[in-house]
């Protein structure tokens, strides 16, 4: 299934639309954990920021439900990240944060 933008999420399958959710979920929170624990970020400010707000949008969805990380995000407003500490700290996404950074840096 090819991925799918934000614009496209409002014609979406319920399929397309939780696949999205769970990207932008990843997305957050490995890059807060970038942000917040290891000094350093790849994205921008606003990238997050526009991420955060799409997201914070989308958990009102009946299909957010579905998402990998609902627990985490349900109710969450994407003004911080720092009520998302215990999650950003989870195993696969401190990994996956890690190997960005790394591929980051090889690029430099």
């Amino acid at each position: 299934m090819k991925p799918i933008s934000y614009d496209e999420v409002c014609t979406a399958s319920k399929e397309q639309i939780v696949e999205f959710i769970n990207r932008r979920q990843r997305q957050i929170l490995v890059h807060s954990y970038l942000y917040e624990d290891r000094n350093t970020n790849i994205i921008d400010d606003s990238t997050w920021d526009l991420w955060a707000k799409q997201l914070a949008g989308l958990m009102t969805r009946p299909e957010a439900k579905d998402s990998a990380y609902y627990k985490y995000f349900d109710g969450w407003t994407g003004d911080t990240a720092s009520d998302l500490q215990e999650t950003y700290r989870l195993p696969e996404i401190m990994d996956k944060g890690n190997s960005l950074l790394e591929t980051e840096r090889g690029h430099i």
